[in-house]
């Protein structure tokens, strides 16, 4: 099946492509194409269907970008992880949580750890990633009034989506715990491990646990692995 696809064109270098029906993994699949094939262009994000590039050269680059997007059929291999996150359910937001949905603390991290989330795309922040999954039973809209600070590696959710903070900023999400894994490293090419598509399960660790996990993942050469089952 031929890919649908709209051109909008933001800016004299940013072009936006909106895609009908098309997954996660095929949205981070073209994303991959188009920075490995245009070197010309200097950046892309994706989120939910979108995909915005930016050139200094767009001019030059639509009637390529038209050729390339025409000749893509919609189907793509399923490429993608499933990682394991430690959780300590230490979160700043969990008895709020907990009063607002009527449901012990036990209870939210059980639906939590039933979940499976699927990573969407990047935002925000860098290494800011999006899932989507987050159960009706457990989810809430975002804080009304923000924290000025949210400690890195917070796993946080909001509006049906999770996601961790790649570092210490300020954020209106819901905290439900912290991870010891840092998923952003701009010293790393990629900077980041999980990918849109990837599938996310998170399981409970205690403090102590925490600490031992957490270094393990700054002395491992192979955090790949580390993230491919429970620890």
């Amino acid at each position: 099946m031929d890919l649908k696809f709209r051109f909008h064109r933001i800016s004299p270098e940013v072009l936006s492509i909106e895609f009908e029906k098309i997954s996660a993994a095929g949205l981070s699949n073209i994303a991959e194409q188009l920075e490995s094939r245009f070197s010309s262009i200097q950046d892309v994000v994706f989120l939910n269907g979108v995909i915005t590039l930016f050139s200094t050269e767009l001019n030059l680059l639509i009637d390529e970008l038209e050729c390339f997007f025409g000749s893509m059929s919609t189907t793509f291999e399923p490429n993608f992880k499933t990682w394991h996150i430690p959780i300590w359910y230490n979160g700043l937001d969990l008895q709020l949580i907990a009063e607002q949905k009527k449901i012990s603390i036990d209870q939210i991290k059980e639906i939590h750890q039933k979940g499976e989330y699927t990573t969407i795309g990047y935002g925000f922040l860098p290494g800011f990633f999006y899932a989507s999954g987050v159960s009706e039973s457990l989810d809430l809209p975002r804080r009304s009034s923000p924290r000025v600070r949210v400690p890195a590696q917070s796993v946080a959710f909001a509006a049906g989506l999770m996601a961790i903070y790649p570092f210490e900023t300020s954020g209106g999400w819901n905290i439900l715990g912290t991870t010891p894994y840092q998923f952003f490293d701009p010293d790393k090419n990629p900077p980041v491990i999980i990918k849109a598509g990837d599938r996310l399960r998170f399981y409970e660790i205690d403090e102590s646990h925490f600490k031992s996990l957490q270094l393990i993942w700054e002395t491992s050469s192979d955090r790949e692995k580390i993230l491919s089952h429970v620890c």
